[in-house]
This record gives structure tokens, C-alpha cells and sequence, in this order.
């Protein structure tokens, strides 16, 4: 492993133990079902990291793209079982192309929240509108301002599992709305050892109303919002919200 990052994705999967990816498959599945006014075939999922919702979506008969602008991450993808089904791919999600159009866009995990810079992430906005078929989605999960303020705030969280442990300091910006992780891992190495690396996780709060406005921008209208895997509104204390855009026809 070269850096901290490449440990990361190593790592990736088995921090996310918790993360039930045929669930969020299941969700994101039933949201396109009830929203679509078109036969979805076609997902390409931005920012899919190591696949784990990728592969899950190709079960249910969709047929899946994958794009990050990390290897190493694409490359602990690739082994999953169900891969050879995936396009995958190696590029920027703020400005792709997948050479055509497609039925729907997902990004899953709070991808969307770590692109700190507003204007990168409505150039995602206008990547997505221009690349979707009319009446085409594009569906994703933001976290919330209580995750950041609250659940993060300015504290410190530890994970410790056989050959790894993983720390990592919060400190949340009330004026940017950006919270910074800074993050230490020890990896065990085979001769017994424990390897360093050190690396940073920024992610920001973006308000609904960014969303909706960037949508607008690209041609996209805000359908509806919902509480993560719930058929209903957010709550008042969630962790992370689902948005629901459909592309308006005949936008470019």
C-alpha cells in the first residue's frame, strides 16, 4: 500500500460491515419503481467506491455502470462476486462521460458530501442532466445537518478489528458547514508489524434548497425527499436523507 487512501479501500468493506448493501439496493429499486415514467434499464452509479451497491442493483436485472476516481477502490470492486457484470469505470464524477445516455443515475454513501466546493458539485448536477435520459432519475442520500453537528460535532471515534485499527478526530465548521476527519490508521503487516497512515475525510452539509437549485440548473426537477430506507419524510434527528430527481423533457 502507497498511501493512506489505497489503505483505505484495502479496508473499505470491512468498516462498512454495518451497511446492509442489498437493503440500499432494495430501496433505491423500489424508488425508481415508484417514480419512473420510464423502463429503467440502464444505472450508472457515481462515486460507487467499492461496489457493494453496485453488484447488488446487477441481481435485480439492471444493467450497471460503475464511476470513481479512485483505483484502488475500483480494483477491491472488481472482485467482488458479480463484477463481471459492471462497467466499471475511472473518472472524475464532476465531469464524466459514459458516451451516451442512461436511464438512471444513482450516488449512495454520502458521496455527494465530500464535494466541498459548491460549484463542483452542480457541475455533477449538469453532468448528471446531460447524460440522462428524458424522464430518466437520479436518486442520492446527503447527510444531515444533525449527523455533522451532532453525531460527528468535534468528537472522536475509534473502529479495531484484527488487522487494522482505525482512529479518527472530527472537527465541524458551523460557518462552512464542513466537518474534517482527520484519520489515522494502523495496518498489520506480515511480519507482525503495524504500518502507519495518516489521511483526511472533509464532507459538507448541503441544504435542500442547494439541491433543488441545482437540479434546476441541470433540467432537473426534485420529485420527492425521504428518511434513509424510509418510505416517509426525514424525521427531525436523521443521519442522512434520500432525494428523488426525474429529468424534465426535452432539456438538454
Amino acid at each position: 500500500m502507497d498511501n493512506f487512501y489505497d489503505a483505505l479501500a484495502l479496508y473499505y468493506d470491512t468498516m462498512q460491515s454495518d451497511m446492509d448493501a442489498a437493503a440500499w439496493a432494495e430501496f433505491i429499486s423500489k424508488l425508481i419503481k415508484r417514480h419512473s415514467q420510464r423502463n429503467i434499464e440502464c444505472i450508472t452509479d457515481l462515486g460507487c467506491g467499492t461496489g457493494s451497491v453496485t453488484v447488488e442493483l446487477t441481481k435485480k436485472g439492471y444493467e450497471m455502470t460503475g464511476i470513481d476516481s479512485a483505483e484502488e477502490m475500483l480494483a477491491q470492486a472488481s472482485t467482488k462476486e458479480g463484477a463481471e457484470n459492471v462497467i466499471w469505470s475511472v473518472q472524475d464524477i464532476t465531469d464524466f462521460d459514459i458516451g451516451g445516455k442512461t436511464d438512471c443515475f444513482i450516488s449512495t454513501l454520502d458521496t455527494v458530501d465530500h464535494i466541498t466546493d459548491g460549484e463542483a458539485l452542480e457541475r455533477l448536477f449538469a453532468s448528471v442532466g446531460k447524460n440522462l435520459e428524458d424522464g430518466g432519475l437520479f436518486i442520492f442520500d446527503a447527510i444531515t445537518m444533525h449527523h455533522l453537528a451532532e453525531t460527528f460535532a468535534d468528537n472522536i471515534f475509534y473502529e479495531d478489528y484484527d488487522d487494522f485499527t482505525l482512529l479518527w478526530v472530527n472537527s465541524f465548521d458551523e460557518e462552512t458547514l464542513i466537518n474534517t476527519a482527520e484519520l489515522t490508521l494502523f495496518a498489520l503487516t506480515d511480519e507482525g508489524l503495524y504500518e502507519r497512515f495518516d489521511g483526511e475525510l472533509v464532507e459538507k452539509y448541503y441544504p435542500s434548497e442547494f439541491f433543488a437549485g441545482a437540479g434546476e440548473k441541470a433540467g432537473l426537477e426534485l420529485l420527492a425527499v425521504y428518511g434513509e430506507l424510509k418510505d416517509n419524510d426525514p424525521s427531525e434527528n436523521e443521519e442522512r436523507i434520500f432525494y428523488v430527481f426525474r429529468k424534465k423533457a426535452g432539456t438538454v
